[in-house]
Parts: structure tokens; sequence; C-alpha cells
């Protein structure tokens, strides 16, 4: 493989995620990728990404990769959600059924743009998210910040990056008129 050249962006960058997006990747019935983007993403019949009510500014997306003759990444998805409820501890309980199965996530972050991880053009469904680790303190003192909070973290193990979905597909998660999505 030929190495591409990149071009320099001249334009504000700003850090961090506005919105997570979660699915079982068996719901996943086919991602179109064009030049690189996905510009589709088919579900099976009554089933969609689920938005997850993470606390604002609490998304993170992380890898690190490593090889040489062979290559491979971690990624992560950290979201934390105050106060801990019945909801907040069935939304957990989903994930951790779901993740021996796998999941995809959908994140958008905070300028504008979209990405698809979980799954990947090479061996489609074959790198989902499938650990989860679950962190809570209740913290001491009702002055103590960022306490009473799960933080809830997905991994996978992959061997390409994640996927950015098209301008086109962008436009309608951010303007929650996607149908494969279902908005809080």
């Amino acid at each position: 493989m030929a190495i591409t050249k990149y071009p320099r962006a001249c334009s504000r960058n700003s850090a961090g995620n506005s919105k997570v997006f979660l699915t079982e990747i068996s719901n996943i019935t086919s991602v179109t990728y064009t030049s690189g983007e996905v510009s589709a993403i088919t579900m099976n019949a009554s089933t969609k990404f689920q938005e997850v009510g993470a606390d604002i500014d609490s998304i993170q997306f992380t890898q690190e990769g490593a090889g040489g003759s062979s290559y491979g990444e971690t990624q992560k998805i950290v979201m934390k959600a105050s106060k801990k409820t019945a909801a907040l501890i069935a939304f957990k309980n989903s994930i951790v059924d779901a993740a021996p199965c796998g999941l995809a996530v959908i994140r958008q972050d905070s300028n504008g743009n979209c990405f698809l991880s979980g799954w990947n053009s090479v061996d489609k469904n074959g790198r989902p998210y499938s650990k989860v680790e679950v962190a809570f303190d209740s913290g001491v003192a009702p002055t103590d910040e960022g306490m009473n909070s799960y933080t809830l973290t997905l991994s996978c193990m992959n061997g390409q990056d994640e996927s950015p979905i098209d301008a086109t597909l962008t436009t309608s998660i951010v303007g929650e008129t996607a149908t494969f999505i279902d908005f809080n």
C-alpha cells in the first residue's frame, strides 16, 4: 500500500464528544462504504441504535495502536452517568448482557462529525466492543465533585480505525432524523 498524502486542515478543532449511540452488533444488517466513509447503515426490522444519556463532557473515545507486519488497536468509549437509579442500573445490565455478542458504537464529536466503531469494513462485524468495565464511587461529602456517578467503559481490539460517517448521514444523525437511531 502506498503512503497517501494528508493535507493540513486550517479550521477550529474542538475536543470532546456530544453524543453516543449503541446497538448490539447482531442488529446491523449491513453497512455501506463510499469513498472510505459510511454512507448507509441498515438495521434488522424494529431494531435501532439507542442514544445514551451520558453526562455532558463525559464521553471519551481513545485508541492506541501498535504493530509491524500486523497491526492492532485497542479502542475504548468511556461515558459517565450521574445519580444511580433503577434505569441506570438496567441500562448497565443491558450493556453487560450484550457485550459477549458485541456492540457497535456511533459517536458524535464536538465538531459535528460522526464515527462508527465496533464494526469495520475489512472483516465486517468481526471486531465489536465486547468488554465492559464499570466503576462507581458514591463520594463522601455532598461537595465531592464528580462523585455518585457510574463510569462505563466499552473496549475492543480492532485492526483498523473507526469509520467516518459521510456528510449526508452525519446531517441526519446531528439533526436527529436518522431512522436507524432511537433518540432521547
